[in-house]
């Protein structure tokens, strides 16, 4: 992997009782900085903290970052991991000249934005960043990160004293951090329940969430939202069509400050709303000297039937995007073969210290990854808030009007997204109005009159039961509100959206956040541009869905940039449909790790091994005969081998 791009890490250690830490501690400290990478580090002392920083690095090798910080007044030690979007907006509100702010890098900038206001001057900051910030006088350390998690931060507690890094690598490089799996993390992963935002895989060691200032004391640790979207703010467009050109703005200043440092973009892209609008978005500006897409295919001759909501291949719809923008150039990616990370996803581990969502879908992505990475891109340009944010179905857009009182447009809405969808009248009521409005109990009611267990994770999950019954899990996942069907949260669209966005799946937010480490470039979504998802989520809900069709909001948003073949498609590309042909590929490696998951008293407490070797003795014939059974082969036996040798790398069962 040829990685051209280094994002800056740091990591601390800080003492609450004044006691003094040992001098040797700085080359501990430093050496923990580049746990994993290469690179020079600056280290910084104030009384009862000591820091370390690795500068990040461009193309050219020149360092990104300042080294460490102080404060004005020399009694606050600060580092930062940035990249700020909004920085002459900033040095507007700082008084700071064009000359002067050309010379200030993004983590001095957050300083003095600190220095200026305090912590509600954190809101003011817009794109990627986590910082840490000891103050020697009143013994406090502050950590902070970004309001999507673009940057990731961890942190261990012990009596009078705390470490932080911005990578589990770096955090375990210190002396005295626990290393032990929390299990019950780990089966909430298995049963896909990511509701927790600040526990992580290791005993002791929690995150800080997206959004969110972590303080740290003599007196404990108290965490807190920095900034909350205004889920009850009325649109601020006169009209809809006012509210059309307001979002085609909003999406091109995203872009534009996504790509501003890039001459070569690299855009992961599908025949789909979301990337497709980036890569659009991109040519239409005209800034970058190359935009390249990065699209994965299926392999020649492959075919399968997806039934009538699905389509196979990206191929056709990017190809009509280049023709509509000439200045994008499609490389299309065919995996044929499974990745080294899906022959021994400890590769992965060792970069990030984590098992990885849809293990299944792993190699694909790795493939189009390791593209990227060879062409020396510094950034990779995906479109994944686009679901929750500008691209919104209109799930609720229903249950908005009948709550409005709007009885003749919620009928006609219903007759014709009955229409549509092709379930009926009566479906798409119980789909589209009672469900999202019931309340639990009635929910849980419903789903057994359908003949379905509430609480059943076994469709999809290989967590075994018995460890469900001992440790009373059934109990827990209700009180956290949990659902295994995945039924909305709320029937607030709004609330429902702003929680997807901003602090759902806290893991998932890490791994983006470790991209750097595990591929060797930088993630950015223009889409979670907080800008753009302020103005979309004060969107009436109605107008994401028009005459029973989905998105209209961004079929007209996207009118003037998209071709009709993206336009006006109504499936979804199947995402990674290769997922059996690799599983098939390594059949006799998957039965040795089941075997070998028996070697590890937690594995086999954790998982249903029994299940897994039967679905080894029901292997399915071919790919066709696999489409039916993907949520055990594609979810449950993939997750728990991932997940088993996941446990015996960490117990250090490498054999």
């Amino acid at each position: 992997m040829g990685a051209t791009e280094k994002v800056s890490a740091f990591v601390g250690i800080v003492s609450f009782d004044g006691a003094p830490i040992d001098p040797e501690r700085d080359e501990i400290v430093g050496r923990a900085a580049t746990a994993s990478r290469q690179g020079r580090t600056s280290t910084c002392r104030l009384e009862g903290a000591v820091f370390a920083q690795s500068p990040g690095l461009a193309a050219s090798g020149a360092s990104r970052d300042p080294p460490l910080l102080t404060s004005r007044n020399g009694r606050s030690l600060f580092a930062a991991s940035a990249r700020l979007d909004n920085r002459e907006e900033l040095a507007a509100d700082l008084g700071l000249a064009p000359s002067e702010l050309a010379r200030i890098p993004d983590p001095l900038l957050i300083l003095r934005t600190i220095e200026r206001w305090g912590e509600p001057g954190i809101a003011r900051l817009l794109g990627a960043f986590a910082f840490a910030l000891w103050d020697a006088d009143a013994r406090r350390l502050t950590l902070g990160r970004d309001c999507l998690g673009n940057r990731a931060l961890f942190y261990h507690v012990r009596p009078g004293a705390a470490v932080f890094a911005t990578t589990l690598s770096a955090l375990f490089a210190l002396p005295d951090v626990p290393r032990a799996i929390d299990e019950l993390t780990l089966a909430d992963f298995m049963a896909a329940h990511m509701g927790d935002p600040r526990r992580t895989f290791y005993c002791g060691i929690e995150r800080v969430p997206s959004r969110t200032l972590v303080t740290i004391d003599r007196s404990g640790v108290r965490h807190r939202h920095y900034w909350a979207p205004d889920i009850e703010a009325p649109s601020s467009c006169r009209n809809e069509d006012d509210g059309i050109e307001r979002a085609r703005e909003l999406l091109d200043r995203a872009v534009e400050a996504a790509i501003r440092d890039s001459s070569h973009v690299a855009i992961s892209t599908s025949g789909g709303f979301d990337s497709s609008a980036i890569a659009a978005t991109a040519a239409r500006l005209g800034g970058a000297r190359r935009i390249t897409c990065y699209v994965g295919v299926p392999p020649p001759g492959m075919q399968i039937h997806l039934g009538p909501l699905q389509y196979l291949d990206e191929r056709d719809k990017v190809e009509a995007l280049v023709r509509m923008h000439p200045a994008l150039e499609a490389r299309f990616i065919a995996p044929e073969r499974p990745h080294p990370f899906d022959e021994d996803c400890t590769r992965l581990f060792a970069r990030t210290n984590l098992p990885v969502l849809g293990a299944s879908n792993l190699g694909w992505f790795a493939r189009l990854y390791d593209a990227v990475a060879q062409a020396r891109h510094r950034a990779l340009l995906v479109g994944l808030a686009g679901n929750f944010g500008l691209t919104w179905s209109g799930d609720l857009s229903l249950v908005a009007r009948l709550r409005a009182g709007e009885w003749g447009g919620f009928a006609g809405e219903l007759r014709a997204t009955a229409r549509q969808s092709g379930r009926g009248l009566a479906r798409t009521f119980a789909r589209d109005v009672i469900m999202p409005v019931a309340p639990a109990p009635l929910r849980r009611l419903l789903h057994r009159v359908r003949g379905r267990d509430p609480d059943a994770v076994a469709r999809f999950s290989a967590l075994s039961p018995a460890f469900i019954a001992e440790n009373k899990l059934v109990q827990r996942w209700r009180s956290q509100e949990f659902d295994p069907w995945f039924e909305p949260r709320t029937a607030h669209p709004a609330r429902l959206r702003a929680y997807r966005l901003f602090d759902d799946n806290q893991l998932g937010r890490d791994l983006r956040a470790l991209c750097h480490a595990t591929h060797g470039f930088e993630m950015r979504d223009p889409l979670a541009d907080r800008r753009l998802l302020e103005f979309v989520l004060a969107v009436p809900e109605p107008m994401f869905r028009r005459n029973g069709v989905p998105r209209s909001f961004a079929r007209r948003v996207l009118a003037d940039r998209l071709p009709r073949e993206i336009l006006d498609e109504r499936r979804r590309g199947v995402q990674a449909p290769t997922w059996f042909r690799s599983l098939d590929m390594r059949r006799a490696d998957i039965a040795i790790e089941i075997e070998r998951c028996e070697t590890s008293a937690l594995a086999r407490r954790l998982i249903d091994i029994p299940r897994l070797k039967r679905l080894m003795a029901q292997w399915p014939n071919d790919e066709q005969a696999a489409q039916k059974r993907q949520l055990d082969y594609r979810l449950a036996l993939a997750g728990a081998v991932l997940v088993g040798r996941f446990v015996r790398w960490v117990e250090g069962g490498n054999a």
